[in-house]
């Protein structure tokens, strides 16, 4: 047993001292994780064989995803990091199809992704259509986004048409004070986007609601405990994800104690950094915890913490700093909507998206302009003042997300939506959450 605990350790040091010198595993590594190890004989189990195997085949992985950036033009990888919303067409009409506009947009910006909204949805035929449309014009498929958070911010039960279920919110849900409820919503949501194609739900909400007059949370948040707030985020992560959506809790540094909103006006939040670690950032760290796929960044002011009057979307200290190296979030960072007014009353879009993107963020959302903040950012890393390796270090971890999901062998999903959407099944959970609240 001695010789063989020996052996298994030698090849563990071998695997990762091979793994260290691989530029793409670096941005998977986070030490921070709370999973439990499993037991040393079942380590001792395990045959060296099947030890280098399971090295081999990351390897691999890190090769394909290293391959696939080569092949890709300085172009194609600006488009990565766009992630566009077409709400409306030329002609002030709902997109609920694909008509030439947008497909010409989409090919010419290479987008990496693009979210839905409420204008996109009407039936269950015409947005699983929409968004396979979309997936076959893209030579690199895309993240299909939107925001399902249940309650008031439901993009599916906006259109009748659009069978999906009703969730109470996560206020409701939150007062159950029971996570095991948030993992069933977190499945349910799950499932109910992938039977429609989507691969990316901008959800849970990760701010804790200390101010009750805060207009644009609210209930949205699953209160005011950050403890509690906590294991509902890192639950609902786990069950969104286990059902192959990439999940990405919001608004980071935290939203929940502003009275004001970023979609109308500039926001400031004056808290120092003992306050926030011990409120703010304690869903975040339990949603980076469980490996969320992606955090949100908010448009506000944080000037105890950056030392200036730039949004935490603009700030290296924000999110290299404390996102990356304090909260060890190793994956995407997606901004809030560029579009906002928080952002776009005082930066072009041009300025926006080079800011953000030299801040760290991996994602930008909804510029004001997408093709000048493309050419923006793209005139930016060709001239030199955006390292092109900078790029592809974002790159790298957008199609690795992608790997991961499967969307870079993205087939169209065969499930009957019919069979997901209100089943029996999601009722019983709605059903669920108000008996708990009512005992």
């Amino acid at each position: 047993m001695l010789k063989k605990c020996i052996w298994v350790y030698f090849v563990l040091m071998i695997a990762l001292l091979l793994n260290g010198c691989n530029s793409t595993k670096d941005y998977w590594d986070n030490d921070d994780l709370d999973t439990s190890s499993e037991p040393l004989e079942i380590i001792e189990n395990q045959t060296i064989e099947e030890l280098t195997n399971a090295s081999n085949e990351e390897e691999d992985i890190y090769a394909y995803i290293d391959s696939y950036i080569d092949g890709m033009t300085l172009e194609e990888k600006v488009g990565q990091i766009f992630m566009a919303a077409f709400r409306h067409n030329g002609e002030n009409l709902p997109v609920t199809y694909l008509d030439e506009k947008t497909k010409e947009l989409i090919k010419s910006h290479h987008l990496g992704g693009i979210i839905f909204f409420a204008e996109n949805i009407d039936t269950v035929e015409q947005t699983k259509k929409l968004i396979n449309n979309m997936q076959a014009i893209s030579k690199t498929p895309l993240f299909i986004a939107i925001d399902e958070e249940g309650g008031i911010v439901s993009r599916l039960n906006s259109s009748n048409g659009m069978p999906a279920t009703k969730l109470p919110g996560n206020k409701v849900l939150g007062m159950t004070e029971n996570p095991e409820l948030a993992y069933k919503v977190g499945k349910l949501l799950g499932r109910e986007l992938s039977s429609l194609g989507f691969n990316m739900n901008l959800a849970p909400v990760a701010d804790v609601n200390t101010n009750p007059n805060n207009p644009v949370i609210g209930e949205r948040s699953f209160g005011d405990d950050p403890h509690k707030v906590g294991k509902m985020v890192g639950k609902m992560v786990q069950g969104i994800q286990e059902q192959n959506i990439s999940a990405v809790v919001k608004h980071f540094p935290g939203h929940g104690d502003t009275s004001l909103d970023t979609h109308k006006e500039a926001v400031t939040l004056h808290h120092n950094s003992e306050r926030l670690n011990a409120v703010e950032f304690h869903p975040f760290k339990s949603g980076i915890q469980k490996g969320v796929d992606g955090v949100m960044l908010a448009h506000i002011i944080v000037p105890n913490i950056t030392d200036n009057n730039l949004p935490a979307t603009f700030s290296e200290i924000i999110i290299e700093d404390i996102l990356r190296n304090q909260l060890k979030h190793k994956r995407l960072i997606i901004t809030d909507a560029l579009e906002m007014a928080a952002i776009s009353k005082h930066w072009t879009s041009e300025e926006a998206a080079v800011l953000a993107f030299q801040a760290g963020a991996d994602i930008l959302l909804m510029p004001a302009s997408l093709e000048k903040a493309y050419n923006g950012l793209l005139r930016a890393i060709r001239e030199g003042v955006i390292p092109e390796t900078r790029l592809e270090d974002s790159v790298r971890r957008i199609l690795m997300i992608k790997y991961e999901r499967g969307i870079l062998d993205f087939e169209e999903a065969m499930i009957d939506p019919y069979n997901i959407l209100g089943s029996q099944e999601h009722l019983q959970i709605v059903e669920e959450i108000y008996q708990y609240n009512n005992k």
